[in-house]
């Protein structure tokens, strides 16, 4: 009797002790998939031979996620006191979607993933420092990958099946148990300094430790206060805009008062021939090519100073040499000269041609007249003496008009234009006063661009350059209630689909709303080629798409009989014609 109700005792315990442990543990759970490796690489022709393509994928553009030396020191977050695995193991780093990528002695010496490139001489404006670091570039968001059968078909320049949420938080986890799980610092602390190393050189690297988990925590409490990132963006997608008004309006201006909630998650965009858009970015944004990159950069955790008495100088880290590199490696010297869209493998089922001539006309029909002409019919109208479709800037350069579509008329989620053109921000020691959105990212990437300018000592012609060649009376940044409609040559690589990425694939996308998926999983990279998306089948540790979220609804851009307008764009499409146009989009 006495022993059942100890078992008793203890087994009502255990249930209290699991209910007390269970949220403490998924707070300090990372959630992602299983390791998967992946099959053998097909690298498709798109303009770029392996040292290009390496230099895209590890080329710094002046970001930083920790010193570089810590990074490679660190260990995964798990719960142990014996030790955990090497947080760069790339088995671990695969598991939030990230490519494995070759060694190179210059560009990638410890084979790190796709995406991150180490700086030797990262400028840290606020410490006013130098040091090396690991930061992430654009090819950690715009490099992809379609698995199918036995192969592993490489999309360069294609959206990346990352989850860069949960590796923030992985990699703020491997931070925290670094300082607080027994004997885990030690371990860091060699792995660091070599088992030689001074008193003095301790000291300095656990104040330097110290400091950053500071920084970093009472970041972390005012954005958990304020609630900015309950809404998560998962695999495929991160609300950019947001994101980099948050870090430059109130990380870099040193307000959290300017943090604004993240609402509006966007898919990773493909960004082949963006370089010759007039517009880029899914509302249609901006123009300016430095005023892109340099932006970009600061999203990434590129660092700024732009609070205290020498708020006006702009003091940053961007490597802004290192984005010109990039974007001529995107751009070419002319339009279709430099990263080109991807070609339908020959690994994939071959393609109908009697669909694709079908499809052809569909698209003619119900497409063009906001995705433009397929691509060889732009490039004749590039050449032409009088273009339609094309701009011109400085120098004679001409540049893709994209076509603008109204909010009320497309119907898709408004919530990546609407809260761009309505956030405001308090520029503080810039004093300029309460800002648009658009003021405050043109005033910071402009003077960032200024002061670089100015130490290059460029003439107008090399500023010209710099900037794109763009026309100096069209604005850099704009905000309006658009989203835009790019060429769909290699729309077949791009899946989830909507600028929201709330559509899973093609044949959904074309077909009634209705029959749109509510729910759908994301994670794995493997390649639906039939319906033209991926496998969306529960996963563990992926991501629940659920459309009832805030910015993730999956309405417009509709096929339906009745009236245009309001999310409808074109008639109800048979189930033939919905194939036929299908296969013409593949052959894209």
């Amino acid at each position: 009797m006495r022993r059942k109700i100890i078992v008793g005792a203890l087994s009502v315990l255990l249930v209290f002790i699991g209910a007390f442990l269970t949220p403490l543990l998924r707070k300090y759970r990372v959630s992602v998939p299983e390791y998967r490796a992946s099959g053998e690489l097909v690298h498709l022709p798109q303009g770029w031979n392996e040292q290009q393509w390496m230099r895209f994928h590890h080329t710094a553009q002046g970001t930083r996620l920790l010193p570089y030396r810590w990074f490679l020191a660190l260990e995964q977050p798990c719960f142990s006191l014996f030790g955990c695995a090497p947080f760069v193991e790339k088995t671990y780093l695969a598991r939030f979607g990230f490519l494995e990528s070759k060694q190179h002695p210059q560009l990638n010496p410890d084979g790190l993933p796709i995406g991150f490139a180490r700086q030797q001489d990262f400028y840290d404006p606020v410490a006013n420092t130098t040091y090396p670091v690991v930061g992430l570039t654009c090819a950690a968001c715009h490099t992809g990958q379609l698995e199918y059968g036995k192969y592993a078909v490489r999309i360069e320049g294609g959206p990346a099946m990352i989850e860069v949420a949960e590796f923030q938080k992985a990699l703020g986890l491997a931070l925290g148990f670094t300082q607080l799980v027994p004997g885990r610092y030690g371990r860091f602390e060699k792995r660091v300094l070599g088992p030689n190393a001074t008193e003095d050189q301790k000291k300095n690297l656990k104040q330097s430790f110290d400091r950053l988990l500071e920084v970093a925590k009472a970041e972390l409490k005012a954005t958990g206060q304020a609630k900015i990132y309950v809404n998560p963006a998962g695999f495929a997608r991160t609300d950019a805009l947001t994101r980099i008004g948050n870090q430059v309006f109130a990380v870099d201006m040193n307000n959290n008062d300017n943090f604004a909630v993240a609402n509006a998650a966007v898919r990773y965009p493909q960004i082949w021939d963006a370089s010759w858009f007039n517009w880029v970015q899914y509302n249609s944004s901006i123009g300016d090519p430095l005023v892109r990159n340099i932006g970009e950069a600061l999203g990434v955790r590129a660092a700024a100073k732009l609070y205290g008495p020498d708020a006006a100088k702009f003091e940053n880290s961007v490597h802004v040499s290192n984005l010109k590199v990039l974007e001529d490696l995107l751009s070419g010297p002319e339009p279709y000269k430099g990263l080109s869209s991807p070609k339908w493998p020959s690994v994939f089922p071959a393609l109908d041609h009697v669909k694709v001539q079908r499809g052809a006309q569909l698209y003619k029909q119900h497409c063009q007249g906001c995705h433009l002409p397929p691509q060889d019919e732009l490039q004749a109208d590039l050449r032409s003496e009088h273009p339609k479709y094309w701009e011109t800037g400085l120098q004679g350069r001409r540049f893709l008009r994209v076509t603008d579509v109204p909010l009320e008329h497309i119907g898709t989620d408004p919530h990546e234009a609407v809260d761009f053109v309505e956030r405001t921000a308090d520029t503080g020691d810039l004093k300029q006063g309460r800002v648009s959105a658009t003021k405050g990212l043109d005033l910071v990437t402009n003077g960032i661009a200024e002061q670089f300018f100015l130490k290059m000592n460029f003439s107008p012609e090399q500023r010209a350059e710099w900037t794109g060649f763009r026309d100096p009376r069209i604005p850099d940044v704009r905000a309006d209630r658009i989203y835009k409609a790019r060429p769909l040559n290699g729309i077949w690589a791009v899946a989830p689909y909507l600028h929201n990425g709330s559509v899973r694939n093609l044949y959904e996308l074309l077909g009634p709303p209705e029959e749109r998926a509510k729910e759908f999983w994301l994670g794995t990279k493997r390649f639906d080629p039939v319906k033209v998306g991926y496998d969306t089948a529960e996963i563990k540790g992926g991501y629940l798409y659920d459309i009832r979220r805030e910015g993730n609804s999956n309405k417009g851009h509709e096929f339906r009989n009745g009236e245009r307008g309001k999310g409808v764009i074109g008639p109800a499409l048979s189930e033939e014609d919905r194939w036929a146009l299908i296969e013409y989009l593949k052959s894209l």
